[in-house]
């Protein structure tokens, strides 16, 4: 008998496709998160569909989408594109658990040993995922990132740039658009959920407080979508300050090594 707690994220598996071929040893499971976003899921999973890198297992985490048709559009796009992946899965939420759940239900349901994050508004040019994976076996990295291009209502170049963890405890500049060791986000302990957002840079404060090694792919590889309804719009930026404070209280040390002097008494 197996009792499933009020507090944990009851899911269902709406719809898988698995090949007959092998599992490649450099397969890579890429991770899309939706909520609402039917509008927008087919141009994400289509940017996936069209990588230059053939081993991919496809998982699509719908957060419990109660506005629009996504779980259908989702469902009739695998039926239709499927062959294209060793293994492509739809998991839907029974209700919604935010952004960060959505993302620990893929890396738990995650073949690979790499997994490529992204949101369903979003996409990624045909060469992003092997260009990171490329680097991140080249050196051993626990995750890989790359500049990124606004597009939508905005239109511009990211701040993406070289890691470096005192500049990323002051501010980030890392897109939750990344490829990541699985090993990596267990020891982490996964991404944790903040009421008002900032779960990305979390993420990556936590990879700074284990010493995980991350590395900068120096090319716009992926593309973020800027409209009205997004959760750094509408939530992340209001909550600026208090949000500050909760990633100070969240990794006290780094936090204090990294803190400006403005005696400027440190060498």
């Amino acid at each position: 008998m197996s009792i499933t707690a009020p507090w944990m994220a009851p899911c269902q598996t709406a719809c898988t496709f698995k090949s007959r071929r092998r599992k490649a040893p450099d397969l890579i499971s890429v991770c899309i998160t939706n909520f609402n976003y039917a509008r927008y899921i087919l141009d994400a999973l289509e940017s996936v569909a069209t990588q230059s890198h053939a081993a991919l297992e496809l998982i699509v985490v719908d957060d419990c989408s109660d506005r629009d048709e996504s779980v259908a559009r989702i469902t009739a796009w695998m039926e239709e594109n499927h062959a294209r992946f060793w293994r492509c899965t739809l998991i839907v939420h029974t209700r919604n658990q935010g952004p960060s759940e959505a993302r620990n239900t893929a890396f738990k349901h995650a073949s690979g040993s790499f997994v490529f994050v992204m949101d369903a508004d979003n996409t990624i040019y045909p060469r992003a995922i092997g260009r990171l994976y490329m680097a991140a076996c080249d050196g051993g990295f626990d995750a890989t990132y790359s500049q990124i291009e606004y597009f939508g209502h905005e239109r511009r170049i990211g701040s993406a740039d070289i890691w470096d963890p005192a500049q990323m405890a002051r501010e980030n500049y890392v897109d939750v658009m990344a490829l990541i060791r699985r090993e990596a986000w267990e020891k982490v302990d996964g991404y944790s959920h903040i009421d008002e957002g900032w779960e990305d840079y979390d993420f990556w404060l936590k990879f700074i407080d284990h010493g995980l090694e991350v590395a900068y792919v120096p090319e716009i590889l992926c593309r973020y979508r800027t409209h009205g309804n997004s959760r750094t719009t509408n939530d992340a930026w209001a909550a600026h300050d208090s949000l500050r404070a909760i990633m100070a209280f969240r990794h006290p040390a780094l936090s204090a090594r990294y803190r400006p002097d403005p005696a400027g008494t440190k060498g």
